[in-house]
Parts: C-alpha cells; sequence; structure tokens
C-alpha cells in the first residue's frame, strides 16, 4: 500500500460531508482563478475544513483539482437517452446551458485554457471531458442513424462541438443578470439550436 494510503488512515474519521464541501469550493476557486491562482490554503479556508486534513487526504493541488472536476463535472452525468432524437439533443443542449450559466461553466473554460498553457498537468482531464462526453453520445447518434434520423457517418464529435461552441458564446456574448431566472432564455437558446444542429446534420454530405 501506498503513502497516501497510510497517511488516510490515521487519526479521527473523516467527515463523511468534507469531501463534498471541499470538491464544491473546488469547482469555484479554480473557476475564479485558474490554476496559477488555485491553492489549497484557500480551498481549506473557503471550505471551511483544517489545512492539515486537506493535506492529508490529497497530496497536491493538482491531484485535489482532479478529483473534484471527476466528482463535480462529469459529462452529462446519469443522462441516457431515450430513442427521441429531437428530446434528447434537447436535453443535451439545456444540460450544457445550465452548465454554462453557473461556475461549473467558467470552470470548464478555465480548463480548456490552462490544458493549453500546461499541458502535461491537464491531459488526462481534458481527455476525460473530451472522450467521456463523446462516449456519451455514441450510442444516441448510432440509434438515430439506424432509425434513418441521421446520415451514415454523423459524428459525435461534431454535434458536441456545435452545442458547447455555440453555448459558450450565447452565455458569453449575454450573460445573466444578477438574480435573473434564466429559465425562458434557456428553453429559447435550445429550441434554437437544436433546430440549428438538425438541419445542419440532416442536410450535410456524408463524410
Amino acid at each position: 500500500m501506498d503513502d497516501s494510503g497510510a497517511l488516510r488512515r490515521r487519526g479521527r474519521p473523516r467527515d463523511p460531508d468534507m469531501e463534498a464541501r471541499v470538491y464544491s469550493v473546488v469547482v469555484l476557486v479554480f473557476a475564479e482563478k485558474g490554476w496559477a491562482g488555485f491553492t489549497l490554503d484557500e480551498v481549506a479556508r473557503r471550505s471551511g475544513v483544517g489545512k492539515a486534513s486537506v493535506y492529508l487526504r490529497w497530496r497536491d493541488k493538482r491531484e485535489l483539482l482532479l478529483a473534484a472536476m471527476r466528482d463535480r463535472l462529469e459529462p452529462f452525468q446519469g443522462w441516457t437517452h431515450t430513442g427521441d432524437l429531437r428530446e434528447d439533443l434537447k436535453a443535451m443542449a439545456r444540460f450544457v446551458f445550465q452548465m454554462y450559466w453557473g461556475w461549473a461553466g467558467l470552470a470548464i473554460m478555465r480548463l480548456w485554457l490552462d490544458a493549453r498553457t500546461y499541458p502535461d498537468l491537464f491531459a488526462d482531464l481534458r481527455d476525460f471531458y473530451l472522450f467521456g462526453s463523446v462516449r456519451t453520445v455514441e450510442a444516441m447518434i448510432a440509434a438515430a442513424v439506424d432509425r434513418g434520423e441521421l446520415p451514415e457517418g454523423t459524428a459525435p464529435a461534431l454535434v458536441l462541438g456545435t452545442m458547447f461552441g455555440v453555448a459558450t458564446v450565447q452565455v458569453s456574448m449575454e450573460p445573466p443578470a444578477p438574480g435573473e431566472d434564466v429559465t425562458a432564455r434557456t428553453e429559447r437558446y435550445v429550441d434554437n439550436l437544436v433546430d440549428m444542429v438538425l438541419t445542419g446534420l440532416r442536410g450535410s454530405p456524408t463524410p
């Protein structure tokens, strides 16, 4: 057993809610400050967890960030396709917009930027999001192709890239006002985006 495993068993049992508190703060701090400004000390202070507990549980800030991002921002967590292509795409688009309205979306944007600056540090996490997202929708796209709703060769990455790209630009150009309920705006954006995606995919030549 490695040293980190031995350390985690020392002392009093961990607070069962500690990881949840810490992970939520990790996403917020990383969204605000990116990798350069992200520190274990600030996470401990803002989560109300003792620094000693944080340093014993996670070896360094990279290990903590990767654990928190995987736990809190797993791509399309709990989502499964239903067989109704339009409704499935709307559910996906709604998920993306709701994420980008909040701190989670900013944390994802920070990830893409820092992955360019620190490729070795973020390769695993970048691939987790990139390939994890694609795998999530592969079955949905394959089923739609089998039903004749999409052309043969439709690429899941193309669908996802369009959704994430449009949502990023839309939210960046028209961020929510303080206290705004963005539900109606989200639904309008979702309908427009799905119409655009379906029109583009069905009218495009087979790759």
